[in-house]
C-alpha cells in the first residue's frame, strides 16, 4: 500500500512537472511569435510612403528649404520609432506621437487636402498598448481612403475606455480605439481581399487575439463614397493588456 501511494505521488509530481514545462514552452513560443510579428510589422515601412516622403522633401528643398529640413527631421523621428526593437509595449501617448510624425509628413504632401482630428482623453494617454497597433491603421486610411480621393478628406482617431457591465463575465476595462476616414470607401469584396492580403491587418488581428483573447477584436466597416471605420477593442488590466495567451 505504501509503495502504491508513493508511486501515485511520484506520478502526480511527474504530471505536474510536465505541465509546468509545457506551460513554459507555450510562453516561450508565444513570446517568439509576438517578436516575429513585431519584426514583420516594423519591416513593413511602406516603400511607396518612403518614396512619396522623399519626393516631397526633394520638392521642398527647392521651394521651402526650412520646411524640407523640418519634414526630414520628422521622417527621421518616424523611422526611429518604427524600427526600435526593444519595446513590446508603449503608452498610447507614444503611439500617438509616432502617428503625429507620420501625419506631419503626409500633410507636407497633401497640404489642405488632408485634415486630421485626434480625440483622445488625457487620462488615457498613459495606458500601455502593444506597439505599432494603431499607426498601420492610420497609414491604411490615408493610402486607401484619402490618397485616391480627388478632394482628399479627414482622418479621425478616437479612444474611449469602456467599463464592464454588471452582468459581464469579466471585470476588465476595454480600450476602444477608432480610426475613421472620409475617403472613397470600399466594397465588401475589396475589404475581404484587403484583409486576406494585408500583412498589417493580419498582424494586428493576431496580436489582438494573442493579448486579449476573445474579448479583443478588429472590426472594419466601409461604405463606397463615404469612407471607412476601423474599430479596435483591447481588454486592459490596470492599464496594461493581459499577459499573452498561448497561440
Amino acid at each position: 500500500a505504501v509503495a502504491v501511494m508513493v508511486a501515485r505521488r511520484i506520478d502526480s509530481l511527474r504530471v505536474m512537472h510536465e505541465r509546468c514545462e509545457q506551460s513554459l514552452r507555450e510562453q516561450e513560443i508565444n513570446k517568439l511569435a509576438t517578436e516575429s510579428q513585431l519584426r514583420a510589422l516594423r519591416a513593413q515601412v511602406n516603400p511607396h510612403f518612403l518614396f512619396n516622403a522623399l519626393t516631397t522633401i526633394g520638392y521642398l528643398v527647392q521651394t521651402a528649404p526650412d520646411r524640407a529640413l523640418e519634414t526630414l527631421l520628422k521622417l527621421t523621428s518616424l523611422l526611429r520609432g518604427v524600427l526600435r526593437t526593444d519595446e513590446e509595449f508603449v503608452s498610447l501617448e507614444q503611439e500617438l506621437q509616432l502617428i503625429a510624425s507620420y501625419l506631419d509628413i503626409e500633410r507636407a504632401r497633401f497640404e489642405e487636402r488632408l485634415r486630421v482630428v485626434i480625440d483622445v482623453p488625457k487620462e488615457l494617454l498613459p495606458v500601455r498598448i502593444p506597439s505599432l497597433l494603431v499607426q498601420p491603421l492610420v497609414e491604411n486610411a490615408i493610402k486607401h481612403g484619402i490618397t485616391p480621393s480627388r478632394f482628399g478628406g479627414e482622418v479621425r482617431i478616437q479612444a474611449r475606455l469602456e467599463r464592464p457591465p454588471e452582468d459581464a463575465d469579466h471585470d476588465l476595462d476595454v480600450l476602444d480605439i477608432t480610426v475613421s476616414d472620409s475617403g472613397i470607401g470600399a466594397s465588401e469584396i475589396e475589404l475581404a481581399r484587403g484583409r486576406r492580403g494585408g500583412l498589417g491587418l493580419n498582424n494586428i488581428e493576431e496580436r489582438l487575439r494573442c493579448y486579449g483573447g476573445q474579448t479583443a477584436s478588429l472590426r472594419i466597416d466601409s461604405v463606397l463614397g463615404e469612407g471607412t471605420v476601423v474599430a479596435l477593442r483591447l481588454p486592459l488590466s490596470n492599464g496594461i493588456p493581459e499577459r499573452p495567451q498561448a497561440l
